[in-house]
């Protein structure tokens, strides 16, 4: 166990996030209504800039912030844990695709948590750029299993899924 450890190394300031916007880009981003800005502040090392803290080597979960602007957003998928999102600013729709497809909106620091393997996706409605944070369980890249029509509509458009 470590015993001396900088804490500054551990902190991730809002405010220098430019520098550590992550070059993942998920299948949907291929989708102009899917173009958001994704930075991997707590796990997921292979999502990281060269400016990454040491938070990268969190195994046990992870934390993604994302920003986007009105209408934008993220594709339907599932995931094998459950996902939980946190809208930091704005207005956001969160769609889950069950056997019925249902929505609900959220609003600044509202919680939802999307159980596994629940279709899901995220548009942000407000009228200005809109923070959301994501939190996964598993701290690689959470592996995304796409909606079946996004993914025709994805490698029309050239994308790779």
């Amino acid at each position: 166990m470590p015993t001396d450890i900088d804490p500054e190394n551990q902190v991730i300031r809002f405010d220098e996030l430019d520098s550590m916007e992550s070059p993942f880009q998920p299948a949907d981003m291929a989708l102009e209504r899917f173009a958001r800005h994704r930075y991997a502040v707590v796990g997921r090392p292979a999502e990281k800039t060269a400016a990454g803290k040491g938070t990268g080597d969190v195994k046990d979960f992870s934390v993604v912030y994302i920003s986007c602007e009105p209408g934008k957003g993220i594709g339907t998928h599932a995931h094998s844990n459950a996902e939980v999102f946190i809208p930091m600013s704005g207005r956001w729709r969160i769609n889950i695709s069950g056997e019925t497809e249902q929505a609900v909106e959220l609003g600044a620091w509202d919680v939802i948590s999307v159980p596994p393997d629940v279709m899901h996706g995220a548009e942000n409605i407000g009228e200005e750029t809109a923070w959301l944070l994501a939190i996964n369980a598993g701290g690689g890249t959470a592996k995304s299993h796409w909606h079946p029509e996004l993914v025709k509509e994805i490698l029309a458009a050239g994308g790779k899924v």
